[in-house]
């Protein structure tokens, strides 16, 4: 029995709902198998929206500029407890 014909006697069995999802399923793969298809053949090619793209990496090296800044302060380097206190309180005030 090919797999075809397994996947044929399965959906048979199954209520409309899941035969709508696994109809689903099958044009998510339909579409991944074209658009991989489609794809460029370079294996060093390297996506647009990775850690790597240039939009990105210039808004990384701002992000980090600014927080250049933040270790600029005249007060000495909070110890170990004191930054468990300050995670706790963050928490305690974004979860709760």
């Amino acid at each position: 029995m090919t797999a075809t014909e397994k996947l044929y006697q399965i959906i048979q069995t199954l209520p409309e709902a899941q035969i709508s999802e696994v109809l689903n399923f099958a044009e998510f793969l339909q579409h991944r198998q074209a658009s991989d298809q489609d794809a460029p053949k370079h294996p060093n090619s390297i996506p647009p929206g990775t850690l790597t793209d240039k939009d990105i990496a210039k808004r990384r090296a701002d992000a980090i500029r600014n927080m250049k800044g933040l270790l600029k302060a005249d007060q000495p380097t909070p110890t170990d407890e004191e930054v468990t206190v300050m995670l706790e309180t963050h928490r305690t005030e974004k979860y709760l």
